[in-house]
């Protein structure tokens, strides 16, 4: 058994590392934009960042001598919606990218109906930009409109189909609604397409996914992706892993030792939160308010 004493001293540089990991890297292309959400399993989208690479280049020009931006060469449906957007008067994008960060914030502050007020006068503006229909589908799955979301993320990935953040979102909504066959035939999709740089989500995907094993009849798979990380792996992984086989296994005292283990090994809870949601919404451990949020042996 590792010393957690002496893996205490390490959370330091561990805190340092995810904060490198979780960082957004702007596309080189003008027109490229990212409309990135970070959701944790409670309250699935309590968290969300926008990289407004198409947007940055607008609002920071100067009316009087905007600044020439490059026509991508290559012709997509993202490159169309760029076009469109390009196509408004500069004022009007200014004007548009200053109300996104305001609806981002009235997300963020959980003023859901307030954001969606936000995103009409958005869509008055520029109808049905990708970063606003993110927030969208955020708010609908904030108030547990699940389908609504689903059909708006679809919508994104018409215009966007290698975005790894909308298809998190979708093998996300899979998972809170216990959709466990589709969850993880999306995860296992997505997480190889992850940047190996951000290694704190593939650590969490992985986690999701050997829920998923769990939940179909595959718990020797679940135990195969539990072995890939040992306790010195640069995130909760190993110990959330074991914990969740030990509740699968009905050991429930062994797990909840697993569980007082990683607080005491991470003491950030930022860290901790998502990893504590998702079992929260699987159904293993308790709300904080109180009762199970879900039924772990449903499915």
């Amino acid at each position: 058994m590792i010393d957690l004493f002496q893996k205490k001293r390490l959370n330091s540089v561990r805190c340092t590392d995810f904060r490198k990991s979780t960082t957004h890297e702007h596309s080189n292309h003008p027109f490229y934009y990212l409309f990135n959400m970070k959701l944790s399993l409670s309250s699935i989208s309590t968290i969300l960042v926008i990289s407004l690479g198409m947007l940055t280049c607008v609002v920071a020009q100067d009316a009087a001598e905007p600044e020439k931006v490059a026509e991508p060469k290559k012709d997509t449906p993202m490159v169309k919606v760029w076009r469109e957007f390009m196509n408004l008067p500069l004022e009007k994008r200014k004007e548009f990218g200053s109300k996104l960060l305001k609806v981002q914030n009235m997300f963020n502050q959980k003023r859901i109906f307030d954001a969606l007020e936000g995103i009409d006068e958005l869509d008055a503006i520029f109808k049905d930009h990708p970063a606003a229909l993110n927030i969208k589908g955020a708010c609908y799955v904030e108030i547990r409109a699940f389908d609504k979301a689903n059909a708006i993320f679809n919508q994104i990935l018409e215009v966007a189909p290698e975005n790894t953040n909308v298809q998190f979102n979708l093998a996300e909504v899979d998972f809170v609604t216990k959709q466990w066959a589709s969850a993880h035939d999306r995860f296992e999709k997505l997480i190889p397409l992850l940047n190996e740089k951000n290694r704190a989500m593939i650590r969490l995907c992985q986690f999701k996914l050997l829920l998923c094993k769990l939940k179909t009849d595959r718990a020797k798979e679940a135990k195969v992706l539990a072995d890939k990380h040992d306790e010195w792996d640069d995130s909760p992984f190993y110990y959330y892993s074991r914990a969740a086989i030990l509740y699968h296994q009905d050991d429930k005292l062994e797990a909840e030792k697993m569980l007082r283990n990683v607080r005491f090994v991470w003491r950030n809870d930022a860290i901790l939160a998502p990893w504590q949601d998702t079992l929260i919404e699987f159904g293993y451990i308790r709300s904080f308010y109180g009762g199970d949020v879900g039924d772990g042996d449903e499915g």
